[in-house]
């Protein structure tokens, strides 16, 4: 994939978070695209559910995340790797509080105090609504019976690190970003962006917390197909404060950011378009 940036101007954009114990529900509705940013700044309301999740091996997905996978997996069988095992899709606000209470408990067990095993805990598990699982766009996927970071050392663990963005995945916690992420390095746990977002933020090296912050700069970026898309198509990626009306907006046009609470956001718009002469 080659990446080439035409034009690149920065915006005021303010911080964008969702409220946090919010009445309403700020994002209930599936247009906001697949851009959401869900962490402890930017939490979901407990009642928040997606609506269009679709069974697959008795795991809930939305059906983007579902279809994406199942190209993914196609793909891996052809290069000679063994199906993964999907072992964790969407997550409830109450199936959330079940599992970090879990965590906090077996830590007090072993002799932390609350606060302490609180604190610990949330470095593994995301606190109760800090979950990308309730999104119903987050995966995690292992070779085995359970999930470690030996998995990346493993060859379904490397295919992926460097292919999932493929088909619109990301390794949402890199080992070299805890920092940014505050999460440990889970090479296991893939999250839905899109295509070409995911394409973006693998080429460019960004957490989607970074890519974030990166997003309100865009004018106007262009990625060029390769490998998956014909070569002489490609992708316009360009913001806007406004629902974009244009027809030839055919790929997808994503919101990004918003809410009830007096946050603004905007969006961002993907055209695929065809090209006459390919650069060099």
């Amino acid at each position: 994939m080659k990446f080439f940036l035409i034009l690149l101007c920065m915006l005021v954009f303010p911080t964008i978070a969702f409220a946090q114990e919010a009445e309403e529900d700020p994002i209930a509705n599936e247009d906001t695209g697949f851009l959401w940013l869900v962490n402890r700044e930017n939490m979901l309301c407990a009642k928040y559910r997606p609506r269009d999740l679709v069974n697959h091996g008795g795991i809930e997905l939305r059906a983007p995340v579902r279809d994406a996978y199942i190209e993914m997996l196609a793909a891996m069988e052809a290069d000679g790797l063994e199906q993964l095992s999907l072992k964790s899709g969407y997550r409830a606000y109450s199936h959330q509080r079940a599992v970090f209470e879990g965590k906090v408990n077996e830590l007090t067990r072993r002799g932390h105090g609350r606060a302490v095993a609180t604190a610990i805990a949330s470095r593994s598990v995301q606190v109760p609504g800090a979950s990308e699982h309730q999104t119903g766009l987050a995966i995690d996927v292992s070779e085995g019976a359970g999930l470690s970071q030996t998995f990346a050392e493993t060859d379904a663990g490397r295919w992926l690190a460097q292919n999932c963005h493929r088909f619109g995945f990301i390794i949402r916690y890199p080992r070299e970003k805890t920092d940014v992420t505050n999460i440990i390095y889970e090479p296991w746990h893939l999250r839905f962006v899109g295509i070409p977002h995911a394409e973006i933020m693998f080429h460019t090296g960004k957490t989607l917390e970074e890519y974030h912050e990166f997003l309100p700069s865009i004018n106007m970026y262009v990625v060029w197909g390769e490998g998956e898309y014909p070569t002489n198509e490609y992708f316009l990626v360009s913001y806007s404060e406004t629902p974009p009306q244009d027809s030839a907006v055919s790929f997808s046009a994503m919101r990004y950011g918003g809410n009830d609470n007096g946050n603004v956001g905007g969006y961002f718009s993907t055209i695929r378009k065809h090209a006459q002469i390919q650069p060099k």
